[in-house]
This record gives C-alpha cells, structure tokens and sequence, in this order.
C-alpha cells in the first residue's frame, strides 16, 4: 500500500521593515541641530592689544584691535649713547597681571575680559613697552640679563605699579614709583608717578589711554637719565 506523500512547506521569508523617507529626513535634521549646537558653543576669536606705539598716537592693536602699526627700529631717530640701561621687570598688582584686560564698573564690580586681551600677561607688557619708550627716546641698548662689559655706565631702571585702573567710557589712571640708579656711580633717584587720562568709547579708548599714562611715565624717567648722562644739571623727578 502505497504511503501517502508528505508535502514540506518552505518557511516564508521575513517581512522586510519598510523605511520611510520621514524617517531620513529626521535623522538629517538631528544632526544638523546638533552641529549647529556645537558651532553656538565655540568661543569667539579674542582681540589682541599692546601698549607699545611706533607712532605715538592711538595704535599699537593687534589682531583687529586698535589700529596697528608698523615696529619702528629701536634708536632709529636717536645717537648712539656711551652709556646702557637695564630696565628691570615691572611689579603689577596681582588683580592685573593677566592676559586679559581687567576693567572697572560701577559699584566696585571689576570684570576680566576673555575677549579683549593683552598681547602678554600686563607685567612683561609693561616691561617691554618701557624698555622700547627708553631705548627709542635715548638711542641706548637695555642690557637687562645681557654681558657686558664692567667699564660700560648702565642706568639701572626699577619700577613698581601701584595702580593701574581702566574705565571704558570715562578714564584710565595708572599710579607708580620708579628708580634709576647709575652704576657706578652714587646716583639714585626715586619719583612717584600717579596721572590720569580721559577714556572715551569702550576698549579701544581705554587701551589708548593706557598707552599715553605709560609713554609719559617713560618720558619721565628717560629725562632724568639724559639729564645725568649729559650732565646739564641735577637728574630729579619731573613734575
């Protein structure tokens, strides 16, 4: 007797998932609101200012800050003189001596700018720019942590910062004891430095105000060693 045939049934395939195009779309839009996200969260590009100006004006920005100019050679305008300086680093509160611009509100509230900046924390700022005031306005090298030779007259420069206050939209005041001592020699003078200068708009105005209380606080001391080096009379504080 003949086994009735068993007939196998294929297994049916798997119902493929269906996409649909909304889905795409919303994937695309996830990831572009989260590459906007990271975009808003970048910090912005922040200005560079210096207090040193070949010119003497309101310059000396870098990197879009206040107008920048061009770096004038050191002693161009000025003779080679039989004598060096030697500007020591310039003391700075600590509040200040940082590469951001700290400025001053009302009501005693200060704010440290992380988009307006020096071009160096403020001490070496200060350092550099009266080194280049004096070896400009004298013709004489500075040969601060340089050799040189034991016969060479060096004014020895000091200076400390007591204050140095910007207030955007009003002034800037910068207040500062400095000393030159001749070596050798038995001169040393001592002056105290306190001015203030008006600060019109905002950053810019101050940081130009700023660079004007430093290039009077460095006429001041470049006239007390022309003075003894020319020896037309007693070297004393101006003012």
């Amino acid at each position: 007797m003949t086994k009735p045939t068993e007939m196998t049934r294929s297994p049916r395939p798997a119902a493929r998932r269906r996409e649909t195009p909304l889905a795409g779309f919303n994937a695309t839009a996830a990831t572009a609101a989260f590459v906007l996200a990271l975009a808003g969260c970048a910090s912005p590009q922040p200005t560079f200012y210096t207090l040193a100006d070949a010119n003497g004006g309101v310059n000396g920005g870098v990197n879009g800050g206040v107008n920048g100019g061009a770096v004038a050679t050191t002693g161009a305008s000025a003779p080679a003189t039989p004598y060096a300086i030697e500007v020591s680093p310039v003391a700075v509160p600590e509040q200040v001596d940082r590469p951001q611009i700290v400025v001053t509100r009302s009501g005693g509230r200060v704010d440290i700018l992380e988009a307006s900046r020096w071009s160096a924390p403020l001490k070496n700022e200060l350092t550099s720019t009266i080194s280049r005031n004096l070896t400009q306005r004298l013709g004489a090298m500075d040969v601060y942590g340089v050799p040189r030779a034991d016969s060479l007259a060096v004014y020895r420069v000091s200076t400390s910062v007591q204050r140095f206050e910007s207030v955007p939209g009003e002034q800037a005041a910068l207040t500062a004891v400095w000393s030159v001592r001749k070596v050798p020699g038995d001169l040393v003078l001592t002056c105290r430095f306190a001015a203030t200068e008006p600060a019109s708009g905002g950053i810019d105005g101050v940081v130009a105000a700023q660079r004007k209380l430093v290039d009077r606080l460095s006429d001041g001391i470049g006239n007390a060693i022309a003075t003894s080096a020319q020896g037309t009379g007693a070297a004393r504080c101006a003012g």
